[in-house]
């Protein structure tokens, strides 16, 4: 699957609007339409390729006051959701 050193990167043709309580992401691919919460919209605008899973992890703890193990846990949760449903860049 990935480890903390895995690099997320959204695909290019994936559409993302941020809302007031998270935001949404539109995959033009499947047509589909993602809701996201606060803590995954900041996981998923972190997904830039240049950090890795446990820099966003380091990141989301520095934000949001969650223990390191709880954003850990959270980071893990969303990318996995992310990879699965193929909005990621397969690297």
């Amino acid at each position: 699957m990935f480890d903390e050193t895995y690099l997320p990167s959204v695909r290019d043709d994936v559409q993302y609007r941020e809302l007031e309580d998270g935001g949404v992401i539109y995959d033009t691919e499947s047509e589909r339409i993602h809701t996201l919460n606060l803590t995954a919209a900041y996981i998923w605008n972190c997904c830039d390729g240049s950090r890795t899973v446990s820099d966003i992890a380091s990141e989301l703890h520095r934000h949001v006051s969650v223990s390191p193990e709880q954003a850990l846990n959270d980071v893990l949760h969303a990318i996995t959701y992310f990879k699965g449903e193929r909005l990621l860049r397969f690297q």
